[in-house]
């Protein structure tokens, strides 16, 4: 997994804890007196052990990380899309390729910047760039990337760490090769790294805003393994990957972006101070260089965004113009989402030591169940549930602190001392995080590339004081440290596999399908959280499941909080749908005959109140239909994007009309192809009639009775 310097074997400093006995599995051998052969084959031998810990930790922890990132609950793919926010990597990657940074008005939503009259995103260049290569072959994956690049993403991510921690470990022990035990150790390490952090809640919502911090997370971590690289033994070649590694990482995402950019001016004034050595001087204007330069092009983008070098203007997004409560939040905060004012409840959400839920319903352990309490009223531009970085990932956090003391200490042992300012500059990041007005949980992958670096030197340390101890001794402190991993493992899969606000029904149907099924052996502690009444209320905790009447309604609340959105609160958005019954859901049998003319053709589906859904198909050839849906009502009638269907075959459309979340959608085949909100508030009471078109249709309807099975098992 790579070494020190070529002369290490004879010169590496003292590790420092004593020497192993080699059937203790901990082989360290004084190379000055033994015999250099074999100690040659025992290092390689450690790295090796190193090597394969790694890779059976990433092995194993891509197994729950794939199946969130492609499924969660729904029918694998890994092309998953969710409702939001899919595409605007693409977009940005396209409007590059006709030479401007501008999209098209209108194209991003509420999430535009409007400037000087153009739309742009807030989003850096990196994740567009990497798509261009396979958009400029296709436009047939526009908005079906995201999965793919977050694997590609985490998998970087692993090869960085395991880089980073033996980089680490040999500022520590030196040339003190690696036995079982403490590969071991490492490999309990890396499988919390890749399966016991933020990242599995980030694959749980494969969206750009997550894809967008797993970049960061990656380009970060790489990021400092190169810069500690240049502090071991600075050349041209890791000079140079330290700079293309800071550029992307500031063309992805500003706090991790600009610690970086903390960290390589640091080390460049580590080098003119001499603390390098005077040869070293040398290397001061170089890997100030490494800093400056993607800083300066990093601004320069910014610049022509936005016309400011640093930040983004928050007043100039859609979302500000159109939401009462955002323009509230920043008449009170004077324009800005940054400042000292947040600092209080940022710090008590993202360390206090027991920001968990536990339960004995499936999961057990979670985020909380509602968001966090702003301390002083001040207003927030938004408050998600969000769990803290000593709960939810106890190990690193444990394993940090003692990294710290390890490298501040007066008399750092070995050469850790040269982890100090990368340390500083990786917390950087967190700590800017503290001072922003916004609180999610997604943005605990600011603290993970400080979480990384730190427990690295703390487990390295470790394993330099268990140096000559007994092997029970060293196996005792493996398994304190794998209680602490699975923990660590089981809350961040907990936050990852419980409803957001991205779900789909029938996730949230598979969800409570597998919640149930638990409950009916452990005791039942689920029908504790099912609650019955007419209506849905505003808000509930986090798991709550309610009924709306005989059954024609099972919901499960998600827990955030919606009242700053008058069109969230109005459409219940904190109630995930996860079963309906008659009167609310209407379920077809559609057979695409062969048509007999190229007429396009226009079906009533059904009606209810003031709207109506209608199936529209235009025949291509006697093997294909165009078709699509509209939902007429309200003030204009609403098209779906038409999709192309084979003749001869049969289809499951479910109609749903929900009066309690004033919803109305249709899916084709688990897929949603059209929904809208009732602004009728008499469609509660109004009848649902259906009218099935004949066969002599091209579009044949039949009317399928179905059963809320799952609700009526949890009432009864």
């Amino acid at each position: 997994m790579g070494k020190g310097p070529a002369s290490s074997l004879r010169t590496a400093p003292p590790a420092g804890g004593g020497v192993d006995s080699f059937e203790e599995e901990t082989v360290g051998t004084d190379l000055a007196v033994g015999d250099e052969t074999v100690a040659r084959s025992e290092l390689s031998a450690g790295r090796r052990r190193f090597t394969w810990a790694c890779l059976i930790a990433i092995a194993l922890t891509a197994v729950p990380f794939v199946w969130i990132l492609v499924s969660d609950w729904a029918a694998p793919t890994l092309f998953r899309q969710t409702y939001f926010e899919n595409n605007y990597f693409d977009l940005q990657a396209r409007a590059m390729f006709h030479g401007h940074l501008s999209l098209a008005n209108g194209s991003l939503g509420i999430e535009g910047f409007v400037h000087d009259g153009r739309t742009y995103t807030y989003f850096g260049l990196f994740p567009s760039i990497i798509r261009m290569p396979i958009l400029l072959v296709t436009s047939s994956l526009d908005g079906k990337l995201t999965p793919s690049y977050m694997l590609l993403a985490w998998l970087l991510t692993g090869l960085f760490v395991s880089l980073l921690l033996w980089r680490v470990r040999y500022l520590v022990r030196g040339d003190c090769a690696m036995g079982r035990t403490e590969a071991t150790a490492y490999g309990v390490l890396m499988a919390t790294i890749m399966g016991g952090t933020v990242s599995m809640l980030l694959a749980s919502t494969p969206y750009v805003f997550n894809e967008d911090i797993m970049w960061s997370i990656c380009l970060t971590v790489g990021s400092f393994f190169a810069l500690l690289g240049v502090i071991e033994r600075p050349s041209w070649g890791r000079v140079i990957a330290s700079g293309l590694l800071i550029l992307c990482s500031n063309f992805d995402r500003a706090t991790t972006g600009w610690a970086c950019v903390v960290g390589a001016v640091l080390v460049a004034g580590w080098f003119l101070l001499g603390f390098g050595g005077n040869e070293n001087r040398r290397w001061f204007v170089p890997v100030l260089a490494t800093g400056l330069i993607p800083l300066v092009l990093a601004c320069a983008l910014n610049y022509a965004k936005f016309g400011i070098p640093f930040g983004v203007p928050i007043p100039d997004q859609v979302w500000s113009h159109v939401n009462a409560y955002r323009q509230r939040f920043l008449a009170a905060n004077h324009n800005s989402e940054v400042g000292i004012a947040f600092l209080p409840t940022n710090v008590v959400t993202y360390l206090r030591p027991d920001n968990l839920s536990f339960s004995s319903v499936f999961p057990f352990v979670t985020l909380p169940t509602s968001p966090p309490t702003a301390l002083g009223g001040v207003l927030f531009d938004k408050l998600y549930r969000t769990a803290s970085v000593p709960a939810s990932t106890p190990l690193l956090f444990l394993l940090g602190i003692w990294g710290l003391v390890t490298a501040f200490r007066p008399r750092a042992v070995a050469l850790v001392a040269r982890t100090r300012l990368l340390l500083l500059a990786a917390g950087s990041a967190g700590a800017a995080l503290l001072l922003w007005g916004y609180i999610g949980p997604r943005y605990l992958g600011d603290f993970v590339p400080f979480l990384v670096l730190a427990s690295a030197v703390g487990l390295a340390d470790i394993f330099r004081r268990l140096g000559g101890r007994q092997r029970r001794t060293r196996v005792a402190w493996v398994g304190v440290v794998a209680v602490l991993a699975l923990f660590s493992i089981a809350a961040n899969l907990g936050m990852a596999i419980v409803p957001n606000e991205e779900w789909t029904s029938s996730q949230a149907l598979s969800y409570v399908s597998a919640q149930k099924a638990i409950s009916d052996v452990t005791g039942h502690p689920l029908q504790g959280r099912v609650n019955r009444g007419s209506s849905l209320p505003p808000w509930a905790p986090a798991g709550q499941l309610y009924v709306v009447g005989d059954c024609s309604g099972l919901y499960i609340s998600n827990g955030e909080n919606y009242s700053t959105v008058p069109s969230q609160q109005y459409t219940r958005t904190t109630w995930l749908t996860v079963q309906l019954g008659r009167p609310f859901q209407h379920t077809f049998d559609l057979t695409v005959n062969v048509p007999r003319t190229k007429t396009r053709e226009s079906v009533p589906v059904l009606r209810t109140g003031n709207y109506a859904v209608t199936a529209i198909e235009v025949p291509i050839d006697p093997q294909r239909v165009d078709m699509t849906f509209a939902i007429s009502g309200g003030t204009k009638t609403v098209e779906a994007a038409s999709f192309v269907v084979g003749t001869r075959t049969t289809h499951t459309v479910v109609v749903s009309t929900d009066p309690v979340k004033h919803a109305l959608a249709v899916q084709m085949d688990g897929v949603i192809r059209i929904s809208s909100t009732f602004t009728d508030r008499h469609v509660d009471v109004a009848p649902i009639t259906s009218q099935p078109p004949g066969q002599q249709h091209v579009l044949a309807f039949t009317r399928v009775q179905t059963q809320p099975t799952l609700c009526r098992s949890l009432i009864h």
